[in-house]
């Protein structure tokens, strides 16, 4: 006899086992049964259970009940289990069935509210806020909870008013705004602590009176700044810069969150801070500082802000160390940018002991701010000096970082020194030797090019590429024909470079020589001549680009397709079909694409597209089916719905949500109607959910 078809005495039997396992099969067998106060009896029994596997199984039960009836029941029998004292794991798991009912249990927690045992009228309030976070319950039962909330406020028991002031704060209702402001006033400590820590999870604008208040009493500031960083206008900035000086680092540490917080929420200017920046004297700084020490993100990004506010040379040093960090390294550099000159000297003199990479983010902030220092000072001749020796340190980060700042702050002393690093054994130094020297180029390429030229002729096939690539960047058109001789270069990489210059200059009467690259020996040369050309958008191109979609390599095929969608014409559709037709996802993927694009250009070439989309709306594979919908709706804005509109039952979620998009967007009754149609069989809750809104946003 299975487990499923005993009888209510053999389950009764087998929940008194005491093999564990026994015990939750036969609870889980309860489901089988009709309810009975012989049922409800058991589940007691097994909520009761040593083994949280069977109090979990009797709570899941529970749940399952649908009759009205039965849930009373099992509702009534929880609440009454709240006052199992003796019992933690039958209390616990009546607490945690009572919440998995949600709205059924709620009247009865309701009016079981007022119980005698403040125990129970504690759980009772716990239980109820955690009720009303579940998306599912509906307003009227959300009212009655926050209205039982604020009722409970009043209890004679102080842990159960400051549960229901918690929960009041956890649900957000603005209906409690006024008692809590109320209780501001008059509450004790411990209250008024509560209170203020609701009113910000309420996050409502609110009198501010009791708030500053509060600000005076030691155990209740540190709630009273939290407050203000989210509700709080220009006028709390006095309360939270005193904060700032707190001897209590927690105090101290909700006051730097708050300020930071309220100056992005009211798009705090510095002058509406110069009465109060007097106030940060370095005994200040040093304190704030200490709060690096936290291990929440939030005080160390505030941190930073209240060190960059000060504008002193004393904010300086904590923030380079931040630099160290990597949850605080970004905010601190940009701190130290916008500090400006008040950042230089101290920059200057701590460099040497600092570790390598806090050496390369600090000549990246040399380099930020360096170029708006007096060109006399005696600080920019440092940081020059700084940075030229940073160009031969042994770290290649601290080289590229120097390399690109001395580009800003010297050009013309930077040029020979920057020359050299074409040679770096790293390819980020060599890339960022050509960002330099392209900077330095801004206001002409003459600046440059005396340097530049020699290089064309160098042994060093690097050399020459670099070369190519600055004279592109720089629009050194007039050298175009040592470009055009770079293209026959014996190094591939040079070549490349060659065809991307002349790409980068859009120069397309030379489009021949990129054709002529098509047929290079090298894959990435033939990749970067297709791209080109379709970029170049030349005609000439569309016919030498075709060979190309026969490549044994993958990637030389898709690149050629791209480019065949930017240049080509309805001539070019019966190779892009053929495409289609092959195994390879990707391709398929960019030769829709292609035709996507080639339709835009010539809107008569829609009526041959079609057929093919509608052959890979049925393709096995996801990616297809969903371009495929993606480029139909481009070009048939008004064809798609009939074409996509079975997809709503594809397997793929994807799939499914994409069609829900496209038909969300049509302004016809056709697709609505499809869409309401479609929500009474669909399963997955986020689609119905996106259904729903799209319905009513027509309503």
């Amino acid at each position: 006899m299975g487990i499923t078809s005993m009888s209510m005495d053999e389950l009764r039997k087998k929940i008194n086992s005491p093999d564990e396992e026994v015990r939750r099969e036969a609870v889980e067998a309860l489901i089988n049964m009709p309810f009975s106060k012989e049922l409800l009896l058991l589940i007691k029994r097994a909520m009761a259970d040593m083994s949280w596997r069977v109090r979990k199984s009797a709570v899941d039960i529970t749940a399952t009940f649908k009759d009205d009836s039965a849930i009373s029941s099992i509702v009534q029998l929880m609440t009454e289990l709240l006052h199992s004292e003796d019992n933690a794991g039958l209390r616990n798991s009546a607490v945690e069935g009572l919440i998995r009912l949600g709205s059924k249990a709620v009247p009865y927690l309701i009016k079981n509210i007022t119980d005698s045992d403040h125990d129970v009228r504690k759980f009772i309030v716990d239980i109820l806020g955690d009720i009303y976070s579940d998306k599912n319950i509906d307003t009227v039962t959300k009212d009655n909870i926050v209205n039982a909330l604020i009722g409970a406020a009043k209890d004679t028991d102080e842990n159960v008013r400051l549960s229901a002031v918690e929960g009041l704060g956890k649900v957000g209702s603005s209906k409690a705004v006024d008692m809590l402001v109320e209780i501001l006033k008059t509450g004790d400590v411990a209250l008024k602590f509560t209170a203020l820590e609701a009113l910000g999870g309420i996050g409502r604008s609110i009198s501010m009176k009791e708030v500053y208040n509060a600000c005076k009493d030691k155990l209740l500031k540190r709630a009273a700044y939290d407050l203000i960083g989210k509700v709080g206008g220009a006028e709390a900035l006095k309360y939270l810069i005193e904060g700032l000086k707190d001897n209590s680092t927690s105090t101290r540490d909700a006051a730097i969150v708050a300020l930071k917080r309220l100056a992005a929420s009211i798009l705090l200017q510095r002058q509406q801070l110069e009465p109060y920046l007097a106030q940060f004297s370095s005994s200040n700084i040093e304190k704030i500082a200490l709060s690096f020490k936290s291990n929440d993100i939030n005080v160390k990004k505030g941190v930073i802000f209240a060190l960059k506010l000060s504008g002193r040379k004393e904010a300086v040093l904590p923030l380079i160390e931040a630099l160290a960090f990597d949850d605080t390294a970004y905010d601190a550099q940009e701190a130290l940018i916008e500090l400006g000159a008040v950042s230089v000297d101290t920059i200057i003199t701590t460099y040497k002991n600092q570790e390598d990479r806090v050496k390369a983010i600090l000549c990246f902030v040399l380099g930020a701010i360096g170029n708006k220092l007096v060109p006399e000072s005696s600080n920019r001749g440092k940081a020059e000096n700084l940075l030229i020796s940073a160009l031969k340190y042994d770290y290649g980060h601290v080289r590229a970082n120097a390399t690109i700042a001395l580009a800003r702050i010297n050009p013309e002393r930077a040029l020979s020194e920057v020359i050299k690093l074409l040679h770096d054994e790293f390819d980020d130094v060599k890339n960022a030797a050509v960002d330099a020297i392209c900077l330095i180029a801004r206001d002409t390429a003459q600046d440059v090019l005396p340097s530049i030229l020699p290089l064309l002729s160098a042994p060093d096939h690097s050399e020459r590429e670099k070369a190519i690539i600055i004279l592109g960047r720089v629009g050194a058109i007039e050298e175009i024909e040592k470009v055009r001789l770079a293209l026959k270069d014996v190094s591939p990489i040079v070549r490349k470079a060659g065809i991307r210059a002349i790409e980068e200059w859009g120069e397309e009467q030379y489009a021949q020589d990129i054709i002529l690259a098509l047929a290079d020996e090298n894959r990435e040369v033939q990749i970067a001549a297709a791209k080109a050309l379709g970029n170049l958008k030349s005609d000439r191109a569309i016919e030498p680009l075709l060979p190309l979609l026969s490549d044994e390599d993958i990637w030389v095929r898709a690149t050629t397709v791209e480019s065949l969608g930017k240049i080509g014409k309805g001539s070019v559709l019966p190779v892009l079909k053929k495409i289609v037709d092959e195994d390879n996802e990707m391709l398929i993927c960019n030769a829709l694409e292609a035709m996507a694009k080639i339709a835009a250009r010539e809107p008569s070439t829609i009526y041959a597209i079609k057929p093919v989309l509608a052959k890979c709306l049925s393709h096995s594979d996801t990616e297809v089916v969903k371009i495929a919908i993606e480029v139909l709706g481009r070009i048939d804005s008004e064809g798609v719905i009939e074409a996509i509109v079975p997809l709503l039952r594809h397997g793929s979620w994807d799939v499914r949500v994409q069609v829900v998009d496209i038909l969300s967007k049509k302004t016809n009754q056709s697709a609505r109607e499809r869409l309401k149609e479609h929500l009474k069989i669909e399963t997955d809750e986020l689609i119905k959910q996106k259904i729903t809104e799209a319905l009513k946003d027509r309503d």
